[in-house]
């Protein structure tokens, strides 16, 4: 194997399947990262078992080849070189690597003992998604997934494709965002899937500068859901069991409509807590027909601070409480001009969305506080 490439596009491929290299695994050789040189291109791949990163870089290639190196040394080492064409040899299972002022090798271990990776073959149906509508979508969904594993279904994104309408959402049963996006038809027809929160996550976060749409296929013999671009295929296990039907907890009337300004609540909320004994620490907020929303925090350890920004308020007002992370989840991953708060009453679901915007929805659990 000989081929040579650019540092930054090296850097950057070795960075994208970064993410799915194990911090912790009982098969050695997943810590390493696989190359094979192609003509006109290196194809970097990295797998955990259950998600499987393969990318593409432009490169040289004098003689095609295939080993794998340790991910974590090449990709610190390549991101530490300075701007310059990368030359590479590989003699003996040993990677040598030269640049203007630097010579080095890199143990490496056959790639015959590399697990096989996933396709997405010619056959498989797909739809195609806009990489940045996807990525705002899962940004405003998947905080508020699980991280509980005893509770594996929680732990997901819930994807629901239906009559080219998208549904994308997420819950850890105290909580519930949905946002529904428009792809592009396809042979992949109607479906539901669940996927490991953190991976979309990483889906999200590759694709989000991409310009081409996305290729979204499901490998229901493999039980994988695979995302693919023209340079990088992104494959993972889809979660088993049922999601739970959240429609049904979504308020369809309410008794208090409440909108303000987010950039005032996030601020507000940020004092507040500033008093909590944890993040979870229950938030009051309480409103009135003039025009104010308070918004306050008491604890006997502490002390005590309360907030007031202008709010338009439809309704008879109550006082209801929120867990702080909660808020502060929505406020930071959500932006709008303006939110719109609906509750039909203190302790039912309350809905929180943007006051313009028809596609999404966030559904928050109050709590019930002493006193309250």
């Amino acid at each position: 194997m000989k081929f040579a490439c650019l540092q930054e596009n090296l850097a950057k491929g070795l960075t994208t399947i970064y993410r799915a290299v194990p911090t912790k695994s009982t098969l050695p050789i997943l810590s390493n990262v696989l190359l094979i040189a192609e003509e006109g291109r290196l194809k970097l791949s990295a797998t955990n078992l259950e998600t499987a990163i393969t990318t593409h870089v432009g490169a040289q290639t004098e003689e095609p080849g295939s080993t794998t190196v340790p991910a974590k040394l090449l990709r610190d080492f390549v991101l530490n070189l300075p701007p310059s064409t990368i030359n590479a040899t590989l003699k003996d299972d040993i990677l040598n690597l030269t640049s203007e002022k630097t010579k080095s090798k890199i143990n490496g271990v056959s790639s015959d003992d590399y697990p096989t990776l996933p396709a997405f073959g010619a056959e498989l149906p797909y739809v195609e998604l806009n990489p940045i509508a996807f990525s705002d979508a899962v940004s405003v969904v998947a905080f508020s997934a699980s991280t509980d594993e005893s509770r594996p279904v929680f732990t997901g994104v819930y994807l629901n494709l239906s009559e080219e309408k998208l549904t994308i959402a997420a819950s850890d049963g105290f909580r519930l965002s949905e946002k529904i996006i428009d792809v592009k038809e396809g042979k992949l027809k109607n479906f539901t899937v669940i996927i490991p929160a953190k991976t979309i996550l990483e889906v999200s976060k590759i694709f989000s500068g991409s310009e081409e749409s996305i290729r979204f296929g499901l490998n229901e013999d493999e039980n994988l859901a695979l995302f693919k671009s023209e340079d990088t295929l992104i494959a993972t296990r889809i979660l088993d069991g049922q999601y739970p039907d959240y429609k049904r907890i979504i308020p369809t009337e309410s008794e208090l409509s409440v909108e303000f300004s987010p950039v005032e609540l996030l601020e507000a909320v940020k004092l507040t807590t500033v008093f909590a004994k944890d993040n979870t620490s229950p938030i009051k907020i309480s409103f009135d027909t003039k025009g104010t929303m308070k918004i306050g925090l008491t604890t006997q350890e502490i002390g005590e601070h309360q907030s007031e920004i202008s709010a338009q308020v439809e309704g008879e007002p109550f006082e209801i409480a929120f867990n702080s992370k909660y808020l502060l989840d929505f406020l930071n991953n959500v932006k709008a001009e303006r939110i719109t708060l609906k509750s039909k009453g203190k302790l039912t679901p309350c809905l929180i969305k943007p006051t313009e915007t028809e596609d999404f929805i966030h559904i928050i659990m109050p709590m019930q506080v002493q006193g309250s």
